[in-house]
């Protein structure tokens, strides 16, 4: 017979629901500043991670100091911001030291000027094996508090270093449900990428199955939008009926942004070979002349994207204000 797990260790439980405790009374004074963006679907290859590269360099390029959390064993943010095999690149252990030791969450060091990272890769499947674990061994707390305690441990790492940025970005790993849920409990605004076939639809709702879990615990997420990639960027009707079928499966509970993100298999291609985003490489001489019209194409997309979604986190923002007054 199976040995079973130990319950959530005291120390590191009362930790958590301190921090947690913490969060809510500043989300009831009004105080909670609402900066970590969750970057997740159901699916993988959906753009996500190219989503949450070009979106770090995009806003560390306009002033804001940016934190990428790469919640993911397969550690694509090396290749996509070119850091693999490097110092920087650590395999996960900053996290899992964060998470399964206690210890302050830190960046292994910044990949352009203002964007610290926090890599993920394959010591993370320890994170996740010990919080497999915790969700089991959480069912048997005597409290309610206590059997959800487990879904915080990384938003009470992510807060004890919150203002060091301005902005954090999660980019979390596609087929994790014990990941998924503690970056949506750790995030203030939820960003899902899909593109137009079933399958990123119904992993699309699979996060929104999960949002809704995770707001018990952090009642102010906010699921901020869909982005739509890969659809041919002059096929306009296309486009219209996939926002459409998005829209309706969300049941209309989050917009779609407007911008479109095409694809172009030659610059993805060669975005991962230089180890650059998009906007990086738009002028690049590195790139023949027809992928790089492509690239400024591509990198026109996510400039304006990032923007937009820079303008709904302020909307977002002003209705929740006025909500709270208006409950105050």
């Amino acid at each position: 017979m199976p040995t079973a797990s130990p319950p959530l260790d005291a120390a590191n439980l009362s930790a958590v629901r301190r921090a947690l405790d913490r969060r809510l009374q500043l989300m009831r004074a009004g105080l909670h500043q609402a900066k970590v963006f969750v970057v997740v679907n159901g699916k993988g290859g959906v753009g996500k991670s190219s989503l949450a590269a070009a979106l770090a360099v995009a806003w560390a390029k306009a002033g804001l100091r940016v934190g990428l959390v790469e919640m993911d064993e397969q550690g694509n943010n090396g290749e996509d911001l070119g850091f693999t095999g490097s110092v920087l690149a650590d395999g996960g252990q900053a996290q899992a030291a964060a998470i399964l030791d206690g210890k302050r969450l830190t960046p292994t060091g910044q990949v352009r000027p203002r964007l610290s990272v926090f890599p993920g890769g394959p010591v993370l499947e320890d994170v996740l094996e010990e919080l497999y674990c915790q969700r089991r061994a959480a069912r048997r707390a005597d409290d309610p508090a206590g059997r959800l305690a487990w879904m915080g441990m990384y938003a009470a790492a992510i807060d004890a270093v919150r203002d060091d940025y301005d902005v954090i970005i999660l980019d979390v790993a596609p087929g994790s449900e014990p990941l998924q849920l503690q970056a949506l409990v750790a995030g203030d605004y939820v960003l899902i990428p899909s593109k137009s076939d079933p399958s990123s639809r119904k992993g699309l709702r699979t996060v929104a199955r999960r949002f809704g879990q995770a707001r018990d615990m952090n009642p102010l997420l906010r699921l901020l939008g869909v982005v739509v990639f890969a659809t041919n960027s002059s096929a306009s009707k296309v486009q219209t009926n996939i926002k459409e079928q998005l829209v309706g499966d969300l049941r209309g509970s989050a917009p779609v942004f407007e911008q479109v993100i095409r694809y172009v298999e030659s610059a993805a291609v060669a975005c991962r070979t230089e180890g650059k985003v998009p906007q990086e490489l738009r002028t690049s001489a590195a790139i023949a002349p027809a992928v790089r019209r492509s690239m400024a194409a591509l990198a026109g997309d996510y400039q304006s994207l990032a923007m937009e979604i820079m303008q709904a986190k302020s909307a977002a923002d002003r209705t929740a204000s006025a909500n709270q007054e208006e409950a105050a």
